[in-house]
This record gives structure tokens, sequence and C-alpha cells, in this order.
């Protein structure tokens, strides 16, 4: 595994408990949890499109198309329908299908924080030293509600297809929602540990968007 990929594996997951609040499966949203036989991740934002209902998270929280997906329980609540490449920051994305009988369980809205998202970001509405949220199920952020859900960084530099932060983002927060606060907007996702004058980037949704039209796959993002 990639030490820069910030997923938990499911050697280190089978040694850990999940908090006690957080016990039920309840509803998919972003910054809920969200498993394969890879390990734990977090997922981001829901859309819709080309026949479904779908969540972002990182392509290297997945292993090939049609692969399970899982909810803090086990139980499977949807299936890889595209993923990107997992060793090319900006293409480190994927998108789950979420199955028909588990669609009344979805939420748009970033769990912790129901305001967002109120869109899409592109790099004309982004600053160098915004604050941004941060939402996963890293360690040591588990255990609190308030750390797993709302974690603030300040923004460093983004095109419209990757981005960088300096902010607090550990394994099992891979996959999980970066929102840029000001506007509300999403984002990225959350992808690896960063070298240089920041410490995690990502592909944007605004690139992952793109990328996936491009490839048959036409999405929008899901509003609060």
């Amino acid at each position: 595994m990639n030490p820069r990929r910030l997923l938990t594996s499911a050697a280190v997951l089978a040694l850990l408990a999940l908090p006690s609040s957080a016990s039920a499966a309840g509803t998919l949203q972003p910054g809920a949890f969200m498993e394969t036989d890879v390990g734990q991740c977090t997922l981001s934002f829901a859309f819709t499109g080309s026949g479904g209902t779908y969540f972002s998270t990182a392509a290297h929280c997945t292993e090939a198309a049609n692969q399970v997906v899982r909810d803090m329980d086990g139980d499977r609540f949807g299936t890889v329908a595209l993923r990107g490449d997992p060793d090319v920051n900006a293409e480190d994305y994927a998108f789950i299908l979420v199955d028909t009988e588990d669609l009344a369980r979805v939420s748009p809205q970033v769990k912790g924080s129901p305001q967002y998202p109120t869109g899409v970001t592109t790099p004309g509405l982004t600053s160098f030293g915004d604050t941004i949220q941060l939402s996963g199920f890293g360690l040591p952020f588990r255990p609190l509600a308030l750390t797993r859900e709302r974690r603030n960084a300040l923004m460093g530099n983004d095109t419209e297809t990757t981005y960088d932060i300096i902010g607090p983002a550990l394994q099992g927060d891979s996959g999980g929602p970066v929102v840029h606060i000001r506007t509300g907007r999403a984002l990225g996702i959350v992808s690896r540990l960063c070298i240089g004058v920041c410490t995690a980037e990502g592909p944007t949704v605004q690139g992952a968007l793109a990328k996936a039209r491009a490839r048959g796959l036409t999405l929008s993002i899901r509003t609060a």
C-alpha cells in the first residue's frame, strides 16, 4: 500500500473498534463510513445521473468496477461503477452506484454540516488561505463526532483537476468530502498526503465529474 494514501487497511480495521456513537448503519451521506475488501474509507459527495444515484470516493479505496461496497454494519449498499487511476493524483476518484433498495437511506447533506454542499467549486471561486472543512474516519479522529465531521484546514492551491490543503488528514479519511466553507461548495475528494507546503491533496470534484463524463458517466452533484 502506498504510505501516502489515506485509507485504513482491512488488517488494521480488524483491530479497531468503531465509536459506539456511530454503530448504526443509518444514513448514506458525505462523510459516512464505507468499506471494500481493500479497507476502510469515507464517502464524499452524492450525485444523480446515468440511471441512478452515486457517491464519490477515492479510487484507491476500491479494486475494480462492480466491486461490492459496504456500510458500517458490513451490509452491502452499492457497487463500484467507475474508477480512475489510484496512482495519479488527479485520477484518484471512484463512483459508487447505490443499490435500489438503499436509495431511501441517501442524503446529500455533509454529515454534521447539513448546509453543505451548495454546488461545486471552480478555481475562480477559491483563494489561497481560505477555510476548508474535512470529514472522515481517519485515525485518531474517529472517536468524536466533532473531529470526524468538522475539521478545519487551509486552502492551498487548486486547478480544475487537483487541489492541495494544509490541515489534518490521516489514514481512514480517504475518499471523504472536502468543502470550501466560504462558498459551501464541494472542492474535492481526500486522497493522499502531500509533499511540500501542504499536508493533503487529491482530485477536485470538478475534475472527477469531467473525467467521468468523458468516459460516459454523466453526473450532477446533489446539493443540500
